[in-house]
């Protein structure tokens, strides 16, 4: 059996579509809902309903609180990002953090493309993702929420997986002045460009791995034709540019916990100490594409698909701990 013939078997198997990037998928069985994790609300917004959840902290903050978007993948929703089918899910250790941290978490679905799997318009002209305005959806969302709960309007967030996390990086371009800071994880720069540029600076945080086989570290053209991408490498420079961060960035090498992962994990740092304003790559040498976690490691079958995860480092922890401090310039 040839090695396409046995991936795809195995992406069936695991309930994937075949050649997207998806990060896991419901199974049959079911995990409690966190308590604080709403159910399914509805948004009216372009001729379509949206659905999303929120995650309130306990207890709730009357002074303003920062609000952090979570954007699944491609052919993902927000209960499996969530982990409420069973499966492992690391933008679940969210939950934790918002606790602890006093944050509002609002976790969006995106709409169906023209492949049938629910998805986000990333800035990347592709007939897979809809066509919905996402830029737009987004901020009426985060509107919406603050009608009913105290939001820190200089203190929004947006954080994603692939088709999310390029529909982060799409918000620190094209809602610059709302965000405060973007992460975004096995994802880059759109090629060509965004359609409009930044016109405020943003913190953006990349946490790609370089053997990442969806979103290649090197740039170029995406697996089963999901559009183009700059390199890591010049996304990052790009946002270093824009935010005229300073030419010298901080380096540090994580520490290898983890010898069975067999990768390991490093982050640069540039920073414009002007108006505190930081690019951050995270670069994972030899990982594939998912999230790195201690806690919610993928099974052995999945990562088959989607290449190694790095279990040295926490990424929901390493998301919150850019993040935090920061706020709209």
């Amino acid at each position: 059996m040839q090695r396409s013939q046995f991936l795809k078997l195995l992406s069936l198997s695991l309930g994937l579509s075949w050649g997207l990037p998806l990060l896991g998928g419901e199974s049959a069985g079911s995990q409690a809902i966190p308590r604080k994790l709403s159910e399914k609300l509805w948004l009216s917004h372009g001729g379509s309903s949206r659905s999303y959840r929120l995650y309130v902290p306990d207890p709730l903050s009357t002074k303003p609180m920062a609000a952090v978007l979570l954007l699944h993948g491609h052919g993902g929703s927000v209960n499996q990002l969530m982990g409420l089918g069973g499966k492992q899910a690391p933008y679940r250790l969210w939950l934790p953090i918002a606790d602890r941290e006093g944050l509002m978490l609002i976790i969006p679905d995106g709409l169906v493309g023209g492949d049938g799997q629910q998805g986000w318009n990333d800035a990347r002209n592709v007939p897979t993702n809809p066509d919905s305005n996402d830029v737009d959806f987004l901020g009426q969302l985060i509107e919406t929420v603050a009608e009913s709960y105290p939001i820190d309007f200089k203190r929004l967030y947006a954080t994603g997986i692939s088709n999310g996390g390029h529909m982060a990086l799409r918000l620190a371009a094209e809602a610059s002045g709302k965000f405060a800071a973007v992460a975004a994880v096995a994802a880059a720069n759109p090629d060509p460009i965004f359609p409009r540029e930044p016109d405020h600076a943003v913190s953006v945080l990349l946490m790609n791995g370089t053997k990442d086989r969806f979103v290649p570290y090197g740039g170029g053209r995406m697996i089963r034709d999901r559009g183009r991408v700059q390199s890591t490498e010049d996304s990052i420079q790009y946002w270093v540019r824009h935010n005229a961060c300073e030419e010298e960035p901080r380096s540090v090498r994580y520490a290898n916990r983890s010898r069975r992962d067999r990768c390991t994990a490093s982050r640069t740092t540039y920073r414009n100490a002007a108006t505190n304003v930081e690019v951050e790559l995270i670069r994972i040498l030899g990982g594939g594409h998912t999230e790195p976690s201690i806690q919610q490691p993928y099974a052995r079958l999945y990562l088959a698909l989607v290449g190694r995860q790095n279990q040295d480092i926490e990424m929901a922890d390493e998301v919150w701990r850019f993040f935090q401090g920061k706020s709209s310039v």
